[in-house]
């Protein structure tokens, strides 16, 4: 009683009163009963229409006004551009499709995975062996492996985007096997999750990209003999109860990041997908205040994303795109904060765009994509091209290099020709602040062989802080296009607590570590015992270069006082230097994550030569000199093999620098990232 007590200070008595509900709600579900109203009439409840039968129903919903993506409205011409402009995208919907036939999936970093001979077990996690029982969806604890496995593998699999290669396949070939597989999936999963039991009621989020992807099989499907009345009814009947899931179960108070927004969105579609049912203008209203609403608190000025997080930074983007080209479709207004924000999240991805193409993985990621299953978690290219043609950007066409097949499908083929026409306008500046977020980024240019280097010296995090990692002062760079020091990646939520924990920490992160210990200490899969404080306190451009200088008391814990300095010349030279005021003894390493592309050769204790692994060339030279006032121990490199998850549930294999010393005063580590040709 007194742990509750303690979780309800400081809260609002609008938040009491709505987890109080929520909580109410789930006890009468578990009891049996129904609330009034809750059966659905299907045939007699869309408004002034009145339905006679399913088919007539089906053919309604047929033949009406098509308010989706509008590359569903004419399959034809879409099919047409696919073919002359993608055929590498043709081929690998086809391949992905029929490995589905065969009972394989690729999900998330899992390639193969298996759930069973012909549907899959909707309940199992193939990578842990565990299944989930069938009760009721709030005696679950979502944290506990031993209950789900994984429940993220179960979830990926449940929100069914695959749905959307297999109709894609079913459009490009017109093999009816790929419309057979959709139909018998879906009949068996609502046969085998009933009504708010299992694992995949838990969460509303999931509930909202799992009807999306029903939403969209059924614009792919619809023309199919396999794809009936009966079926199309039942999925109707689905997408209600799940509209009224999502709305009963908000995740206003208990996770109001992208699961709150991911929720409004799925509102949002269903209400537009089910118009003249009863309550299904009121889920697209809904949906849409939510996600205008929650731009002030999840959206910074500067364009940044609350969590810390890269991955659900593009998500937000995502959500929004999808948001402005649905507002499009329909012929509705178009909200100017809406619009500004867009802006502004897009300008912040493309800042973040490495040379390579792809985003630094900084903070947590789920490896899920909204739309776009089986597309690349970090390649942050198509999303960009996509911003491009709904903004009119020609700065983001600019980065994103050329139109993908993602701009196709979700803006059609006038969405690609107006990517095509859009003038390419060059972005001149190579440094930028984003100082509400702490991030700031300096590069040599914008083409594919150009130096990259990004500095966190933002907030830990967004409330509890779920999505954040130790990396207080941390960075990531490339040299000559070639990314050298990366993010570990999140690799795993809940499955495994000490891989969580060590993905997290700042021994993961180029960043210090005292005493083996990080800047943040975890406590639990999505909570923190304690974060540092963040600082900038220099950022300064000039014609000689620019200068970063930030600070954070994440280890006066141990005595110890933290500054660390950037300095980046011209002529693409870095020099690093941590700064510790100490009077205690205490043991300090600072962690340095090669890409896995890159291999190091120590020198001696002075010098450390990075080369690619492939062709051996040298990419950069580590100068290493310590500055002390009074003499002590001049420090040592070592280096250890590591792993880092470029997407979640995969693991590849790569190595980790470490300068480490004993002190008990103060001193500088001072680190030069010299190239092989500057002068």
């Amino acid at each position: 009683m007194i742990a509750r007590l303690k979780k309800l200070k400081g809260r609002s008595v609008a938040e009491i009163v709505e987890r109080g509900r929520q909580k109410a709600a789930a006890i009468v579900e578990r009891a049996g009963a129904r609330s009034k109203g809750a059966e659905i009439d299907l045939l007699r409840s869309f408004g002034p229409e009145r339905f006679r039968s399913a088919e007539e129903l089906f053919r309604y919903f047929c033949t009406r006004k098509v308010l989706f993506f509008p590359s569903c409205i004419d399959r034809d011409a879409t099919i047409a551009v696919l073919e002359d402009s993608f055929p590498d995208e043709r081929d690998a919907i086809i391949r992905r499709a029929e490995s589905i036939l065969s009972g394989t999936y690729d999900l998330l970093g899992y390639q193969g995975l298996r759930f069973g001979d012909t549907t899959p077990d909707w309940h199992f996690d193939p990578v842990s062996g565990k299944r989930s029982q069938l009760r009721h969806w709030s005696q679950f604890d979502e944290t506990d492996p031993t209950e789900t496995g994984d429940k993220k593998v179960v979830w990926e699999l449940n929100r069914h985007q695959y749905f959307l290669p297999l109709g894609r396949a079913y459009w490009i070939t017109g093999d009816e096997a790929f419309a057979a597989v959709f139909v018998s999936h879906v009949e068996d999963w609502l046969r085998r999750n009933p009504p708010k039991l299992g694992v995949n009621w838990i969460s509303s989020m999931e509930i909202a990209y799992r009807s999306i992807s029903w939403i969209w099989a059924f614009h792919y499907f619809h023309g199919s003999p396999h794809f009936g009345s009966d079926v199309f009814a039942k999925m109707i009947e689905g997408l209600i109860l799940n509209a009224r899931h999502i709305e009963r179960y908000l995740s206003t108070y208990s996770s109001p990041n992208t699961h709150l927004t991911g929720e409004a969105l799925g509102l949002y579609l269903i209400g537009t997908f089910l118009r003249g049912f009863a309550g299904a203008e009121r889920w697209k209203s809904t949906g849409y205040e939510i996600l205008i609403s929650e731009l002030g608190r999840q959206v910074r000025e500067d364009g940044g994303y609350v969590e810390q997080a890269t991955h659900y930074h593009r998500y937000t983007a995502e959500f929004y795109l999808t948001l402005a080209i649905l507002r499009k479709v329909e012929g509705s207004p178009s909200d100017p904060v809406h619009e500004r924000k867009l802006a502004k999240l897009l300008k912040f991805l493309m800042w973040m765009t490495q040379p390579n193409g792809e985003t630094p993985l900084i903070g947590d990621e789920d490896g899920g994509r909204l739309h776009y299953p089986g597309g690349g978690i970090a390649d942050i290219r198509e999303t960009l091209a996509v911003g491009a043609a709904v903004l009119n950007d020609g700065q983001l066409k600019t980065v994103s290099g050329q139109c993908g097949a993602e701009v196709l499908w979700l803006m059609g083929p006038d969405g690609s020709k107006k990517f095509d026409e859009l003038e390419t306008v060059p972005v001149d500046e190579s440094v930028q602040a984003f100082q509400q977020s702490g991030v700031y980024v300096i590069r040599s240019g914008w083409d594919r062989s150009s130096n990259f280097l990004a500095i966190d010296c933002g907030e830990h995090g967004f409330m509890n802080c779920g999505h954040a990692h130790a990396d207080a002062l941390a960075f990531v760079a490339s040299f000559g296009g070639v990314p050298v020091f990366v993010d570990s990646g999140t690799y795993t939520y809940t499955a495994d607590r000490t891989a969580r924990d060590h993905f997290r920490s700042s021994s993961a992160h180029n960043c210090l570590t005292v005493n083996g210990h990080g800047s943040a200490e975890p406590n639990g899969p999505f909570s923190w015992k304690h974060w540092p404080d963040s600082k900038m306190l220099e950022w300064k451009c000039g014609d000689a270069g620019v200068i970063f200088r930030g600070t954070h008391n994440g280890y006066e814990r141990f005595g110890v006082r933290y500054e660390r300095e950037f300095q980046v010349r011209k002529n693409g030279e870095i020099t690093l230097v941590d700064k510790i005021k100490n009077a205690e003894t205490n043991q300090f390493a600072l962690s340095f994550v090669l890409s896995p592309l890159i291999e190091a050769e120590i020198r001696d204790n002075e010098c450390v030569s990075l080369l690619t692994k492939e062709g051996k060339r040298e990419v950069l030279a580590i100068v290493t000199k310590v500055i002390e006032k009074i003499p002590g121990e001049s420090g040592v490199w070592g280096a250890e093999q590591t792993q880092i998850s470029p997407v979640y549930g995969m693991l590849v294999p790569a190595t980790k620098l470490i300068f480490s010393l004993n002190r008990n005063s103060d001193f500088e580590v001072e680190n030069r990232f010299v190239l092989p040709d500057a002068e």
